[in-house]
This record gives structure tokens, sequence and C-alpha cells, in this order.
């Protein structure tokens, strides 16, 4: 279950890779297909909200996905975690560095009354920054998602994650850690419709 490079730490149960939880699941297969279906129901149950958008927004997001799971749900990750080598935002900086991209955001005026190509390649600029904080020790995916149709949402826009496999996404999340996001960008075009 455990996705990231981390080993064996306080968020798994000891000498495994299954993130301790609710259920009291410890086989890897059995807590995924759960933890999918779960999130899956509560993501339906999350409701859009406008700007101004924040880290406790994320957090947000995140408990009300994951309170089913986990005892942390909506907690800021305590562990440095990387993924494929990829070490993501060391956890003691995850407040700092995230609260500067929703400023940033802010100042952009939650990227209001851009042309569609422009919108287009900000999400792809901002997913990828997102990406490389990564706040949670799980769900992060599932919470930048959801959170991007929220900010789509009130620009007027939809995101159709449908039309995407998860290979291209993994490939375009992999390229925009080398400060590439035009694959990003070609995906956003794809996904993002007007409501």
């Amino acid at each position: 279950m455990d996705k990231y490079d981390v080993g064996n730490d306080h968020y798994c149960y000891p000498n495994t890779a299954v993130l301790k939880n609710k259920l009291g699941i410890t086989d890897e297969k059995t807590f995924e297909e759960a933890e999918r279906e779960i999130t899956k129901i509560s993501a339906h149950n999350i409701k859009n909200a406008k700007p101004p958008y924040h880290l406790q927004y994320l957090q947000h997001i995140h408990a009300a996905l994951f309170s089913e799971l986990y005892d942390w749900a909506g907690q800021i990750r305590d562990v440095n975690i990387s993924k494929g080598g990829t070490l993501f935002c060391v956890a003691p900086r995850i407040s700092q560095e995230i609260g500067k991209l929703f400023n940033k955001l802010k100042d952009e005026n939650y990227l209001q009354n851009l042309s569609y190509s422009d919108f287009v390649k900000k999400l792809a600029w901002y997913y990828s920054e997102f990406n490389m904080i990564h706040p949670f020790r799980e769900g992060n995916g599932r919470v930048q998602r959801l959170f991007f149709e929220h900010l789509a949402a009130y620009n007027g826009y939809a995101l159709d994650w449908s039309v995407i496999s998860q290979k291209e996404w993994i490939n375009a999340s992999i390229d925009s850690v080398y400060v590439d996001s035009q694959r990003l960008a070609d995906i956003f075009e794809r996904v993002l419709k007007i409501r």
C-alpha cells in the first residue's frame, strides 16, 4: 500500500508498508481496495467552495476523504517522503512552502479572467508545484485532483479525468519534477471542459 520510499515509520503497521487504519486491515491488497471504495464515496460528499483557498482547505478535503480510514486524516505529515527517488517537500517546511503557493494563487486572483490557453498553462504549473509539496502521508493525488476541480469550477470549467490514463498522468507528473510541465498542460487541455 505504501507508495513512498519511507521505510517503516509510525504511520505503518510494524514491519509492513500498510498504513495503520481504523478498519484494522493489515493486508495490503484488501486495504487498497477498501480505501479506494471508501474515498470514492466520500468524494461525492465534498462540496466546492469559493476562495480564499489555503492549506486548511486542503486539510478539509483530506479529512473529508480519509476520516473513516485514518486517525491522522487532515493532518500534515511529519515524516519526509519520496517516490522513485524524488524527494517531496521536507516535512518541517510544508506549511511555509504551500503558503507561498496559495499566496501566489491569491495574487493571481485565483486565475480569474484568463484565456483558455493561459488557464491551462497556469493549472499545469500550479499542479506541478503543489505536487512537489505532497503535504499528506497518503492521498495527495486525490486531494489535489479535487482541489483543482474546485479551482476549475470557480473559473467556470469542469475537469473530466476519465479521458486520460493513469500511466499518462504519472508520466506527466514525472516530467513536471524536472520542470517540464508541457505534458501536464497537454493533459489539462484535454480534461478541461467549459461548464
